[in-house]
């Protein structure tokens, strides 16, 4: 995750961010992360990018397993982003 560039890195956490259900929340929960220390990120500015600067700094911190935990908390539309050269939004 630390590889992408800052302008997809910053997409991701706007579209995990942005979510009512708090998408990141449950992003952590699927990396693996406590109740406690996910609680601890949402006193940050922005929750999701707390997240995955944490994260990123682990051995385990690939790209399929972002990829991974985002499809089974059903959000394959932020792995597909990922996957898409442009920061472009696709037309709905």
């Amino acid at each position: 995750y630390a590889n992408l560039p800052p302008s997809k890195q910053e997409e991701v956490e706007k579209l995990l961010g942005s979510s009512t259900e708090e998408t990141w929340r449950q992003l952590a929960g699927e990396l693996g992360y406590k109740e406690d220390l996910i609680d601890s990120f949402t006193r940050e500015e922005s929750p999701a990018r707390a997240l995955l600067a944490d994260w990123s700094s682990k051995e385990t911190a690939t790209l399929d397993a972002l990829l991974a935990a985002l499809r089974k908390i059903q959000r394959g539309d932020i792995a597909e982003s990922l996957y898409s050269e442009s920061t472009a939004t696709s037309p709905v």
